[in-house]
């Protein structure tokens, strides 16, 4: 331990030449915009809209206003150059709502990479609104950019982490922090006339931990007993094993006071909805030009679920993080060996915060603890990786999916395929489920059946095609169906290669449906959970033809249009299906957290008020019938032992404390779900 604090510390004096910090306890902020200034006209931009300087309380203010019925945009830009943010790791809007409803805006951080206004990846683009009334600063942190940007030395330190301390978070979409261009808000149409006073424009908050430049050994371990940053405070942080106790007793008393949505029956579905057909399992039907799941008793359903509900694995790696950890017990411990794997390499720090708050029989408890949880924040779905789905207490159950995993059958080029044109392949999935899910397969309870997960089927199908030709044995089926399909055609031209992935993308998922009809008849097939790398006709439309609902992964702002072209993307899911979103979620660097995740927010009060904005999209959009927040819990704080995901995703976090931001936003929808669904055109 004392050799690597030591190591530590000398890399840190090798490179302290590239750290940019002060040594001020504090690193002041960097104004970037002050409209106090006489004239900072060329500063900012008005696309639309428009923007003069006022006085409130005796200081200058920019006003942005969208008459009603109109838009208003504005592009805030350094005087020259570029801005640096190096240092900081937010850029902080101060803001200001004059009027009586609240204004909802986006802002867009652009570099000279940025090439659209898309409000989703790879753009850094975040939602945010502001109440009336209210002043709020808005902090929107400046995602790092890992292959556009000078990746600084120092954060060797820290192997396989998206984020590192203090909340710098480096991964594959971004900005180049060295050199910001401009800062766009947009404010949407609305039937009224919207304001907001934009104050000013800040670089806040220091990236680089001062204690770790200044005091390496006194840096490490950076990580808590419960999972925790050491060097942060917060609101919910635990303390001690008495702090966990008293959480434990304060949820159950809170768990009383917000018992499950009086709207849902015993299903979830809509209690007082219309009745139609009950076939005692789940299935569609398109209801008033919109889909709906219909539950066992025939009433409407729609999934409001969560994946990993109940007890999980959170291990993390120790090879080259176990100084990270204090008080790490030694791997022979007679009460704590068992957390270990690897010969001691990894460590199941997640489970060892539940012993310490549940006791010796949290493997029994925390399920239904977890079931307790679900159903007060008004969910009504179990999603994927949800251990709390297995034998669950009858007072306590709810519906579930079930996934099924293909074993062995790899297609080298695509990642997570397992070859459809293997004559082993439908009996592999039927001898799966039987063996994994035997249970799920005839209760009611079951919703229904996922393949694989996110299939890497790739953007151009020509070039996938070309990689399994070149990557894929001869005596392979799926190079014997390329060669036999390439023989019987004219050509070898792009346009003969993408016939081929269309046949083999509708092989794949012609044969899970037959496999799923033969293993569990009266159960959906839910497809393969479609990410964004995959989003593209050919494989859509395949899904489309044979999945009863058809599945993306869709870390999205929101719902309403989703597949559908628009003037940043071209269509890609056109059929009349329904859809069901099994991943989601947005996360917030304000509660002890390196990265937020896939989806950005300010704040924990901003990541409630997406969440609330993405399921009411979602209920708008007359094919989706449902979609799952991933994950129940946060990734551990170092990272998850498989990968370098150290995401704020939960609902919980790594010291199993609810979100309360997020708990209220959950209980709101839940509340409010099929009323809401039901009255929207």
């Amino acid at each position: 331990m004392i050799k690597k604090k030591r190591a530590v510390g000398l890399l840190l004096l090798i490179i302290g030449t590239v750290v940019r910090v002060t040594s001020a306890d504090a690193l002041a902020d960097k104004v970037l915009l002050d409209f106090d200034q006489a004239s900072m006209a060329s500063s900012w931009v008005v696309d639309s809209g428009s923007a003069q300087v006022v006085i409130r309380e005796g200081r200058q203010v920019l006003q942005l206003r969208a008459a009603a019925g109109e838009a208003a945009k504005i592009r805030l830009r350094p005087a020259s150059g570029f801005w640096d943010l190096r240092d900081y790791v937010n850029v902080t809007v101060d803001m200001e709502n004059p009027g009586k409803e609240a204004v909802w805006f986006r802002l867009l951080i652009a570099d000279p990479h940025t090439k659209n206004e898309l409000p989703d990846r790879p753009n850094l683009s975040y939602n945010g609104w502001v109440k009336a009334k209210e002043k709020r600063a808005f902090n929107s942190a400046v995602v790092r950019h890992r292959y556009r940007s000078d990746v600084p030395e120092w954060l060797q330190l820290f192997p396989d982490m998206n984020g590192v301390p203090h909340a710098e978070m480096w991964v594959w979409f971004g900005v180049n922090p060295a050199k910001i261009t401009e800062v766009v808000l947009t404010v949407d149409a609305q039937p009224i006339e919207q304001s907001l006073w934009l104050h000013g424009l800040r670089g806040t908050r220091r990236s680089l931990p001062k204690k770790l430049l200044e005091d390496p050994d006194a840096f490490f371990p950076m990580i808590d007993v419960y999972g925790q940053y050491k060097h942060e405070e917060w609101p919910g942080k635990i303390y001690s094993d008495q702090d966990l106790v008293e959480a434990r007793r304060d949820e159950s008393r809170d768990f009383k006071r917000h018992p499950r949505p009086i709207a849902f029956n015993r299903f979830g579905g809509w209690k007082e909805g219309p009745v139609l057909e009950a076939t005692g399992h789940f299935r569609t039907e398109k209801r008033a030009g919109k889909w709906w799941l219909i539950d066992p008793e025939g009433k409407l359903f729609w999934s409001l679920g969560c994946t990993g509900i109940g007890q999980q694995r959170s291990r993390v790696k120790l090879d080259k993080k176990r100084h990270f950890f204090e008080d790490l017990p030694v791997p022979t411990h007679p009460l704590y060996s068992k957390w270990y794997r690897r010969g001691g390499q990894d460590y199941d720090a997640g489970n060892v915060v539940l012993f310490r708050k549940f006791g010796k029989e949290y493997a029994s408890v925390y399920n239904e603890w977890s079931l307790r949880r679900a159903r007060s924040w008004g969910l009504n779905t179990l999603g994927s990786w949800s251990a709390a789905a297995k034998e669950q207490p009858t007072s306590l159950k709810m519906p579930y999916t079930i996934m099924s995993w293909i074993e062995g059958l790899p297609v080298k080029p695509i990642e997570k395929l397992s070859d459809p044109f293997d004559p082993r392949f439908v009996e592999r999935i039927v001898m799966s489920l039987r063996k994994r899910e035997s249970d799920a397969l005839e209760d009611p309870y079951c919703i229904g059946i996922f393949d694989q997960n996110e299939i890497y089927w790739g953007k151009d199908p020509a070039e996938k095609v070309l990689e399994i030709r070149e990557q894929c044995d001869l005596s392979t089926p799926i190079r014997q169906a390329l060669e036999g399909f390439l023989s019987d055609a004219d050509s070898e031209d792009n346009e003969t290669l993408r016939d081929f992935f269309c046949y083999m993308t509708d092989t794949y998922y012609r044969k899970c449906q037959e496999a799923v009809r033969l293993a569990a008849p009266n159960k959906l097939y839910l497809g393969s959970r479609i990410h964004e790398g995959a989003m593209i006709p050919e494989v859509v439309r395949a899904a489309a033809r044979y999945c009863d609902v058809v599945s993306f992964n869709v870390y999205e702002k929101e719902l309403k249009r989703f597949g559908e072209a628009s003037k940043w993307k071209e269509s890609f899911f056109t059929e009349d299906k329904p859809f069901l979103v099994g991943e989601f979620h947005f996360g917030a660097l304000d509660r002890g957290k390196f990265a937020m995740g896939l989806n950005v927010a300010a704040d924990q009060r901003n990541r409630a008020e997406n969440y609330v904005h993405y399921i009411k999209s979602a209920l708008t959009n007359p094919r989706c019938v449902g979609a799952h927040w991933f994950h129940y819990m946060d990734s551990p704080t170092t990272g998850r032992h498989q990968d370098a995901e150290n995401f704020n995703c939960g609902i919980l976090s790594t010291s199993d404390t609810p979100y309360p931001e997020m708990v209220e936003a959950m209980r709101r929808v839940g509340a409010s779900l099929y009323s809401y669904r039901e009255r929207m055109d």
